[in-house]
């Protein structure tokens, strides 16, 4: 599976477990049905609005799971029922996952079963715990809250724990370290699914300020700079050095030691996109961060990124993000501050 392939999301589980903390299921739950809502705007995506999220319980004594604070989700049924899923979110749990957890063999076979299947799993902050213990991330970089990362580096030695990462992908285990992280782990998976434009959308209703997106934080497994070709990554490298230069297939084939027709090929089949996409990609990703954190026009910025003007830039950048540069940049930065006519200077 590479870094963006799409991930099915007609069967979200979200999972309740005692002593979790609601709010690492119950954002994504709203976010996936801020989704629904904006699908069924359209004619062309109404169909696709009919997935599924469900909230499947799990308590050692068989009563229903007591999250964090009292509140609950009622009316679900057992996550041991859910035969098939596509994507399992788990949610964070209070400090230690193995004092609650005590007798989850259930649950961690349901969980290793489910991922022989296909399934994707999301893993926020001490949640990871579950895909650790079932041994899944054995030999795989996996990230997990600040408070639990030494106590789980000693648990669980054979993973690969990313002390200095947020998130983290292992093929289709994602791994937060946070509530927060989890949000913008939903929203990479809304977008690989359903477009830029529709992940953003639902992204801005429930983080208007600019945040780093999901490709500039992640720790992957799988990413296109991790690879066994030398020869393809000498090509990588040179573009993410000169990605505002003239790309020349003939300079990179030589770089590669190759000629250009086994150079153009061996380069898809290695990142899954031909040179030219992968130095718009990475020409986009710096627009992006202009966008959000600079006051420099477009033509500006494409002359920057080497761009031939910015009508150029834009259709590139639309093809990309689903919507213009200066919608983008609209959507981001947009703030609304209120001055109330009675308030005084003093």
């Amino acid at each position: 599976m590479t870094a963006d392939a799409p991930i099915p999301l007609k069967h979200v589980t979200l999972l309740q477990l005692e002593a979790m903390l609601l709010s690492s299921i119950a954002m994504p739950l709203e976010m996936l049905e801020a989704l629904r809502a904006r699908l069924r705007l359209r004619t062309s995506t109404r169909r696709q609005a009919n997935f599924v999220a469900e909230v499947g319980q799990y308590s050692v004594t068989g009563e229903q799971p007591q999250p964090l604070g009292g509140l609950v989700l009622e009316g679900q049924r057992s996550v041991l029922d859910i035969a098939d899923t596509d994507v399992i979110i788990i949610p964070a749990l209070w400090r230690q996952p193995e004092k609650y957890l005590t007798n989850a063999k259930p649950l961690l076979d349901w969980l290793i079963t489910r991922f022989q299947q296909g399934a994707t799993i999301v893993a926020i902050g001490s949640g990871v715990w579950l895909p650790a213990k079932a041994g899944l991330l054995n030999g795989l970089p996996a990230t997990t809250h600040w408070h639990s990362l030494a106590a789980f580096t000693a648990m669980f030695p054979k993973v690969k724990w990313q002390h200095d990462h947020l998130l983290t992908q292992a093929g289709r285990i994602f791994c937060a370290a946070s509530i927060n992280s989890g949000a913008d782990l939903i929203i990479h998976l809304i977008g690989l699914n359903y477009g830029r434009d529709l992940a953003l959308q639902v992204e801005q209703q429930f983080s208007p300020e600019v945040r780093n997106p999901f490709e500039k934080r992640v720790f992957q497994a799988d990413s296109a700079m991790q690879h066994a070709d030398e020869a393809i990554a000498l090509a990588q490298s040179w573009l993410h050095q000169h990605m505002n230069e003239v790309l020349s297939l003939p300079l990179l084939a030589s770089l590669a030691d190759l000629s250009v027709r086994q150079f153009s090929r061996r380069f898809v089949m290695v990142t899954g996109e031909t040179p030219v996409r992968y130095q718009q990609r990475l020409r986009c990703m710096a627009a992006r961060d202009w966008l959000q954190n600079s006051n420099l026009g477009l033509a500006d910025i494409a002359s920057q990124l080497g761009f031939s003007d910015a009508s150029h830039f834009g259709r590139v950048f639309q093809r990309w993000a689903g919507v213009t540069p200066g919608v983008y940049r609209n959507q981001v930065r947009r703030k609304i501050f209120a001055v109330s006519p009675s308030s005084e200077i003093t």
